[in-house]
């Protein structure tokens, strides 16, 4: 039986067809960045779509849902939902933006009409206009403006450099770490199944990288023992797979003669020179001269990179000195005195201003957790990169502030300098299950002091300066400190949306 299906139940079988015990509706729209609402209105389609195809959904009272099929009847369904480039596609308003990025990264510097972007995504042109608005925020943030042409369309603007260096860096973003690295690999199978977890425009994109080809070529060279740190073996055969891409598309980089001959005369040209016959094997073409050399600039970039590593002086004294300073005035005087931070900013410094010398990607995945959980931290981290970016002569985006946060925030946390956040539990459903739920918030947080827990009436009556959090059952009126509504088993859901608070 063939069942319409939008991508959203597409999305909400294959996360099913993966778990092997139930699941909560509240796990499963947390996984896939949904609301608990989108999940249950679509669960009918989910079991229409399953029973069509000789299997269940079951739902398992006090545990959640699981798919009833064999392993066999599992992969049928899975081929199935992977062959369905006809399902309506229903995206998430971040989905949107990554796919709007991409198009506009892609395509670059060609104009982009606002209504074949708006078809693309399958949404009104207001809908699209503010994407693009998001769109365009992210982009300033890593340097390349979005110009809009009147009566034409919209363009990304930039050097043919910057926009593969910014590709990277979106890619990185976009992508899990260990989906690309599959990607890098041999088996063909792996790497479909591994995009499951990409957006499917997004996807379609990440075929057309040759990955699988680059970091086949640098695992033979010589560059397989040096690029060692974190994940500069990924980043480059990226950074290679995005120049085919580019120079098949018709897009060459420029350099200045200087930058060319200067690039070409060091060391390490020659690893890059040996790679040039397989590269042009997958170009399809020659590779021209000021392409190897922008390869070989990238290169420098993440070997200068692995060097800071093993310098025991990253960065000027005098300017980690006002950075330790200013830590000190603003957060807490001990920090001044901490080795362990001095020496841990001295080393993150100093990778910074290589990375944005060189242009290379930087991407921090607790960006959100760390704004709002460090807020007092990550403002004095801002002022801290200013003058920074200021010394350096480099612009500083939010995820390297976010980088500065951590290690602030993780000193004061280590020297026990931060004070416990104070919460306030109301639970008026009688005792036993306030104080399942007082067990279940200690648990989860251990860092939160429980000032007291009553019920509804007593609420108002509190002078609101002694917690900083409110955690009930029922909806409260939000008077001077948060308020997040849970249930009184505190499911997953619950437990982010505290941790936000925390």
């Amino acid at each position: 039986m063939n069942v319409d299906i939008d991508t959203r139940v597409i999305r909400i079988t294959r996360w099913l067809l993966d778990q092997h015990r139930p699941r909560s509706t509240a796990e499963l729209a947390a996984e896939l960045g949904l609301s608990q609402r989108v999940v249950r209105y679509r669960l009918d389609q989910v079991e229409r779509y399953l029973h069509g195809h000789g299997a269940e959904l079951v739902r398992r009272q006090g545990l959640g849902l699981i798919i009833e099929a064999t392993d066999g009847l599992r992969e049928q369904i899975m081929a199935d939902l992977l062959a369905r480039p006809q399902a309506p596609r229903v995206y998430a308003p971040e989905e949107r933006t990554r796919l709007l990025l991409a198009a506009l990264l892609w395509t670059a510097p060609q104009v982009n009409s606002l209504e074949e972007l708006h078809e693309e995504l399958e949404v009104s042109k207001t809908s699209a206009r503010r994407d693009l608005h998001a769109c365009e925020a992210w982009l300033e943030r890593n340097g390349l403006p979005l110009v809009r042409r009147a009566g034409k369309g919209i363009s990304v603007v930039g050097s043919e450099r910057r926009i593969r260096q910014v590709m990277v860096q979106f890619t990185l973003e976009s992508v899990p770490e260990d989906v690309l690295r599959l990607q890098m690999g041999n088996d063909s199978r792996a790497r479909e199944q591994s995009t499951v977890r990409v957006p499917v425009g997004l996807r379609e994109r990440l075929f057309a990288l040759p990955l699988a080809g680059t970091a086949a070529i640098v695992r033979r060279s010589t560059l397989g023992e040096t690029l060692t740190s974190g994940r500069s073996d990924v980043v480059f055969a990226l950074f290679l797979a995005v120049a085919i891409i580019r120079l098949q598309a018709g897009n060459r980089v420029s350099l200045e003669a200087g930058l060319h001959r200067s690039v070409m005369d060091h060391p390490v040209a020659s690893s890059v020179l040996d790679m040039v016959p397989d590269l042009e094997q997958i170009l399809g073409s020659g590779l021209p001269e000021e392409e190897v050399a922008a390869i070989t600039e990238y290169l420098l970039g993440l070997d200068a990179l692995d060097a800071v590593s093993t310098e025991t002086m990253a960065v000027t004294g005098e300017l980690l000195d006002r950075v330790i300073s200013t830590a000190g005035e603003r957060l807490h005087i001990a920090l001044g005195e901490d080795r362990e931070l001095r020496r841990g900013l001295a080393l993150h410094l100093g990778r910074l201003s290589v990375r944005l010398r060189h242009g290379l990607p930087i991407h921090n995945p607790l960006r959100g957790e760390v704004t709002t959980r460090y807020p007092d931290v990550y403002s004095v981290a801002g002022d801290i990169a200013t003058f920074i970016g200021d010394e350096l002569g480099l612009s500083i985006n939010d995820d390297e502030v976010c980088f500065i946060t951590m290690y602030l925030a993780g000193a004061m946390e280590r020297a026990r300098l931060r004070p416990r956040r104070r919460a306030l539990v109301v639970c008026p459903s009688g005792m036993a299950t306030a104080w399942v739920l007082v067990s279940r918030i200690q648990a989860e947080f251990p860092e939160l002091e429980l000032v007291e827990v009553l019920s509804e009436r007593g609420y108002e009556a509190l002078s609101h300066d002694q917690f900083d959090l409110v955690i009930t059952t029922i909806t409260l009126k939000e008077i001077n400190a948060p308020v997040v509504v849970v249930s009184p088993l505190l499911s997953a859901s619950d437990v982010a949306r505290v941790a936000r608070y925390t």
